[in-house]
């Protein structure tokens, strides 16, 4: 995550985890199998504390703030070419990341959505498929580098950004208050 997934060697992992890389190749068959097992193992942790966030946070901007926090929290320590490098040089691993963000994280969306609706926080009328769909495909846009290169964008300025859009789109007066109170918990990175 640090230093991106092209750029670091076997021989790097090895010595990080203080080991031979003989003693690495018993646990795995090459770098892309412990690519592929990280980043499948980092997705599945995701979707715990998520699962975790959408079930013992009741107010669904509430719940999109500690989701956020989490998010910037990793994108602090990411490498801006990493998803450039999943992307392009283990398709495995993005087809995963594709997976993951087409149907979990859209059905958190229009969890999130369905709820405010009904809590009031969100403007009633809007229709969560479409809105669920547009916030993915915008997400798709924010980590494609031909539309926001690293060397130009910082990933966390992006993903603020894109928060913030879809939130102030759907937010009632009511949501608008409650998040104006507790967006500082998110803008403090």
């Amino acid at each position: 995550m640090r230093f991106g997934i092209k750029s670091v060697s076997m021989d790097d992992i090895a010595r990080e985890l203080g080991m031979s890389k003989k003693t690495l190749y018993v646990h795995v068959k090459d770098k892309r199998e412990l690519v592929y097992l990280t980043f499948k193992n980092h997705i599945e942790e995701d979707e715990r504390f998520c699962n975790e966030v959408m079930d013992s946070t009741s107010n669904s901007i509430q719940q999109l703030l500690n989701l956020a926090k989490h998010l910037v929290d990793h994108f602090k320590n990411m490498n801006p070419s990493t998803m450039f490098d999943v992307q392009k040089y283990y398709p495995s691993c993005w087809k995963l990341f594709t997976k993951h963000k087409d149907e979990f994280i859209l059905g958190q969306v229009r969890e999130n959505i369905t709820q405010g609706i009904d809590q009031g926080m969100y403007r009633d009328g809007v229709n969560i498929d479409i809105i669920s769909k547009l916030y993915i495909s915008l997400i798709n846009a924010s980590i494609d580098p031909a539309i926001f290169p690293g060397t130009k964008y910082n990933h966390i300025d992006i993903f603020v950004q894109l928060f913030d859009y879809h939130l102030h789109a759907l937010m009632t007066d009511q949501g608008r208050a409650y998040f104006e109170e507790h967006k500082e918990t998110l803008f403090t990175t």
